[in-house]
């Protein structure tokens, strides 16, 4: 590449360079050519800023910003800069999933610093694939960055990433590190374990995050060798946004064992410490072995959740990624989807013409109204068929009852946003399975005297029941009963299941005045009366407080659910929805 060279030359130059870059990796790969920048303007338009060239996960892309290639004299690099970025496609992250695995164990050592976890993973997937085409694939990758690091600003970081390559390639002190004033013995003893680990885990990447991530903690520990790190680094990192736009990427939920037993600093393996011996260089990785929380405690807070999966795709609001929280721990314990049976009719009814093309059988021509509808027939142009279905009488197939999910949300409840929330998942757990087996949800949490948020009646929708459920108030002290009267007021047209979920406050709540004619015991019995269903009240008590008042509810109708623990709550959810939604057909 020369001085004159255009944009559009240079395009041509690179596009010639694809298949060869694919066919690196094998003759199988599956990849739509590059998006080719002509101006930084229009990289910056599909995501690309600071580096030359970058992947997206979404659409399986690479973007090649080809005025910053030639700013950074890279134009002869065609062959290593794409089938590094392939590598990136077929190696590592590869897949959404793989990607966001890895940021997951990487953020496992990052206590307190959580918000680099993309950027280390960027540099761990560039070490691996460099390596790879450089050891395996015969490319020159040293030239590119010492093309590259012309004029570079030196940091910590970037000093022990170049030591790493010149340690990995065989190449001479400095060939990379050129004249940095950051070198060390330290840095130098960092950088031979780290060549050590890459190679070490090549096949098996993702079980290498922990120690690596360990490895470069405490360069990046302190603000400003993380600034400077970046600074840098920037034109290197392609692959930072990976999974954005990629949706919500399922079994994150879940405690990694691996992510836990794979923390571990490579300096004190080296030494042959153990965890439970004095921790060296920037020990304190943040790793928590205390256990999860939710069923069987294997799952992480919902708040560590939140904050992982912004990192792996930050388009999502974290109201979508709460419900999927809860769904997913929900999910193990949902009734099974009903089966409907279907038995044969007698005979059909005629239910209008659709058209007949020329692979259907022609006696299926409805000669009469395809003349009516045009004069000259044109079979497969103009020609219809008559449509039948079958005659069926339904009205006594049995159907699902709705089910009115109140949950107390009063300052006694926790937020389900931060800390997990055994309520919400009771809830979550029965409404999922009502909407499975065709049934309608009212949801509706209540801190009274104080707020209460509820659906728009009964609906269908899992994203909206799920939004009210996880939503919080932590305002007043009981489930208020007045909320009851929204959909029980008077009789409805459809029975339903009541499901109040709450604590012993609610008989206090019972008790207090109202603004009403009615008491609340008056309209906890008229609801249950004109819903015409069944009414459970879920309460964290003891059976043998308010005895009095309970025998009253029970008189009434109302089942009552005794938990002391709760944990119990997801028997009762479990329990109750076998009971009423498990045998719907």
């Amino acid at each position: 590449m020369n001085s004159e060279t255009t944009t559009d030359q240079l395009k041509l130059s690179w596009q010639s360079y694809w298949d060869k870059a694919r066919y690196l990796w094998s003759p199988f790969v599956k990849l739509r050519e590059p998006v080719w920048c002509l101006t930084s303007a229009e990289a910056k338009k599909e995501g690309l800023a600071g580096s030359f060239a970058m992947i997206r996960l979404t659409d399986h892309r690479i973007v090649i910003d080809l005025q910053e290639v030639m700013k950074l004299e890279v134009g002869d690099y065609a062959l290593q800069v794409l089938a590094h970025e392939i590598g990136h496609h077929i190696y590592t992250p590869a897949n959404l999933h793989d990607n966001a695995v890895l940021l997951s164990r990487i953020q496992w050592g990052l206590a307190g610093i959580e918000n680099r976890t993309a950027f280390v993973a960027n540099i761990y997937s560039d070490f691996l694939i460099n390596d790879m085409l450089q050891r395996s694939k015969g490319l020159d990758m040293a030239s590119v960055y010492i093309k590259v690091n012309r004029g570079v600003t030196f940091s910590k970081l970037w000093t022990l990433i170049m030591r790493t390559y010149e340690y990995l390639w065989r190449l001479n002190r400095r060939e990379l590190t050129m004249s940095s004033h950051f070198e060390s013995q330290e840095i130098d003893a960092d950088a031979s374990l780290l060549a050590s680990l890459i190679r070490s885990y090549s096949k098996n990447w993702l079980d290498g995050a922990g120690r690596f991530t360990a490895l470069v903690y405490p360069y990046i520990l302190e603000d400003e060798d993380y600034r400077k790190s970046r600074e840098s680094l920037i034109v290197y990192l392609d692959a930072e946004t990976a999974g954005m736009n990629g949706g919500i990427i399922a079994g994150i939920t879940e405690i990694d064992d691996e992510a836990v037993s794979g923390n571990v600093d490579p300096r004190r393996e080296a030494l042959g410490l153990k965890d439970d011996d004095t921790k060296a260089n920037g020990g304190g990785l943040g790793i928590s072995l205390r256990g999860g929380t939710g069923p069987k405690q294997r799952y992480l807070e919902p708040s560590i959740y939140i904050d992982l999966l912004s990192k792996i795709n930050p388009s999502l609001t974290e109201q979508e990624l709460l419900n999927n929280y809860y769904r997913e721990i929900a999910q193990p314990h949902l009734v099974e989807f009903p089966l409907e049976q279907s038995t044969p009719v007698s005979f059909t009814l005629p239910e209008g013409t659709d058209n007949w093309d020329l692979g259907d059988s022609i006696d299926e021509i409805d000669w009469l109204e395809s003349s009516i509808y045009s004069p000259e027939i044109i079979p497969g142009y103009n020609t219809l068929k008559r449509v039948y279905g079958p005659d069926e009488d339904k009205s006594d197939k049995e159907r699902p009852l709705n089910v009115y999910i109140g949950v107390d949300c009063s300052g006694s409840m926790g937020n389900p946003r931060f800390t997990f929330s055994w309520p919400v998942l009771a809830a979550s757990i029965i409404g999922l399975s009502a909407l499975r087996a065709g049934a309608k949800v009212m949801a509706c949490l209540s801190g009274e005297p104080g707020s209460f948020l509820e659906s728009e009646g009964y609906i269908t929708s899992e994203k909206d029941v799920l939004t009210v459920l996880t939503s919080y108030l932590g305002t007043g002290y009981a489930f208020g009963i007045a909320r009851l009267n929204t959909p029980f007021e008077f009789p409805t047209k459809e029975k339903s299941h009541i499901v109040i979920v709450t604590d012993d406050d609610i008989f206090s709540m019972l008790s207090a005045e109202t603004k009403s004619p009615e008491d609340n015991w008056t309209i906890i019995e008229k609801a249950l009366r004109n819903a015409g269903g069944h009414g459970s009240l879920v309460l964290h008590s003891n059976p043998e407080w308010h005895q009095e008042e309970a025998a009253r509810l029970v008189k009434m109708g109302w089942k009552i659910y005794y938990v002391t623990n709760e944990k119990e709550l997801l028997d009762f959810a479990r329990s109750f929805s076998v009971e009423n939604y498990r045998t719907i057909n």
